[in-house]
């Protein structure tokens, strides 16, 4: 896209304040399409090297080189001034209140009345870094939390403060939509938004049940990816890519923020995690995590963390084929059914875990996100499931599952139960429109 292609989202020009690994994938991501971008940091010889890592960084980030041209380097001492150009200033530096704010104290000298600001976070207060901001700046301030890497996955949250002007929003939405690609999803400015508290609360719940029928780390992997409809990363993978540390940053921030008993304890991560935070063995940036890459016998091996014994081991050999009789079943939901419904250590994990992730789900409507449709498809576009906790919630059979979970002990919000009583589901079709549930017990069209 041109950059007169781009004037029309009314955003033309941006500057992300921020040149790590966030930052200047971002500041790729514009500049790709057209877009010029002021990219500043300490100091402007920091973002040249951030920008000559962009050309080498796998996934790949940028397909032509020429959009280096457009990302203009700076530094924070000397080029904030240059944000009186900007339609969009994006700060994206490292995940702390105090620095974020000083920077926004110090960039909202140089930021005209009519751009819009936001801050890349998951999960600081929106509300509260808004405070670093003049008062007649705050109603174009909001979160904008890009999913690494920014290229290859679609969400965009966007989390509006209560004081944050509804154009501001419209215009970031639009530009991100049309000229980013992205799939734009508001959520409240609550602990974690919606992807990292419904996300994190869903790890923690996985590796509980693994723990608690004795599933080793790539079992339970085995299970927890495309099988459920889920990426090949699964649970403990993933957690190796985001980082151990991040991790038990994000528990024990949303841990601290909420304030129900028992979703802190929700939140309390097993304390194998902190062990590996102890051990430095947080994942795929420190070499191992939940799984370690070695040499034995002169070929390369991956190892995976026995958890109870902590120490690395063989994986278990010939786990795919005692999964074929599931792995065979094309149809996603067909293939739930049918994990759920048996009776050994893998069904009671896929169970276990996702009765949990559903009620969770349910709870957090209206807390969250205003609706059902929000939560799914942040949960796709950020985590890249196949299916939303709704969605799946419907592949199951809502009714059937609400009387599994019922004699489980689960609670679920009594307007799912009315759902479950009258044989409904969260989705429905109706002249030829596709309606989803609400609270209230009515159904409303997808694309209102």
């Amino acid at each position: 896209m041109s950059k007169a292609g781009a004037a029309s989202h009314t955003i033309g020009r941006v500057a992300v304040l921020g040149a790590g690994t966030m930052g200047a994938q971002i500041a790729a991501l514009i500049a790709a399409q057209g877009v010029d971008c002021d990219l500043l940091d300490l100091s402007a010889e920091m973002v040249e090297n951030s920008k000559r890592k962009l050309l080498t960084m796998r996934p790949r980030i940028l397909d032509d080189s020429a959009a280096l041209d457009r990302i203009h380097p700076g530094s924070f001492d000397d080029d904030l001034n240059r944000l009186a150009d900007a339609d969009w200033v994006l700060e994206a530096i490292i995940e702390r209140q105090e620095p974020k704010l000083d920077l926004w104290r110090k960039a909202s000298l140089h930021i005209r009345d009519d751009a819009v600001l936001s801050t890349n976070t998951s999960g600081i207060p929106i509300t509260t870094l808004a405070k670093a901001l003049p008062t007649g700046l705050r109603r174009r301030f909001l979160g904008a939390h890009f999913f690494n890497p920014p290229r290859y996955l679609r969400l965009l949250e966007v989390i509006p403060t209560a004081e944050t002007d509804p154009s501001a929003v419209a215009a970031v939405t639009r530009f991100s939509e049309e000229a980013l690609g992205k799939g734009v999803v508001i959520a409240n400015d609550v602990p974690g938004f919606i992807t990292n508290r419904i996300g994190c609360f869903y790890f923690l719940a996985a590796m509980r049940a693994a723990d608690k029928f004795g599933l080793t780390p790539d079992y339970a992997d085995a299970l927890s990816g495309p099988l459920m409809g889920r990426p090949n990363s699964a649970t403990y993978r993933t957690i190796d890519l985001v980082g151990v540390d991040i991790l038990l940053d994000i528990c024990d921030n949303t841990r601290g923020a909420v304030d129900s008993t028992d979703e802190r304890h929700a939140f309390t991560p097993p304390e194998y995690l902190r062990e590996m935070r102890r051990r430095n063995w947080l994942g795929n940036k420190s070499g191992q995590g939940f799984y370690m890459r070695t040499r034995l016998d002169g070929k390369s091996r991956i190892l995976a963390l026995d958890t109870g014994e902590m120490r690395y081991t063989e994986r278990q050999k010939n786990i795919q084929a005692s999964l074929s009789r599931l792995t065979s079943i094309g149809n996603t939901a067909e293939r739930l059914r049918a994990l759920v419904a048996s009776e050994d250590a893998a069904g009671m994990f896929a169970w276990r875990t996702l009765s949990q992730l559903l009620a969770f789900s349910a709870a957090k409507v209206g807390e969250v996100a205003d609706d059902i449709v929000s939560i799914d498809r942040a949960m796709r576009w950020g985590f890249n499931w196949e299916l939303g906790p709704f969605e799946t919630w419907d592949a199951l059979g809502v009714e059937d599952s609400l009387m599994r979970m019922k004699m489980d002990g689960l609670e679920v919000p009594d307007w799912v139960q009315a759902i479950g009583r009258s044989g409904g589901n969260f989705y429905r079709s109706e002249n030829d429109a596709l309606m989803y549930a609400l609270p209230s017990g009515e159904y409303k069209n997808i694309r209102d």
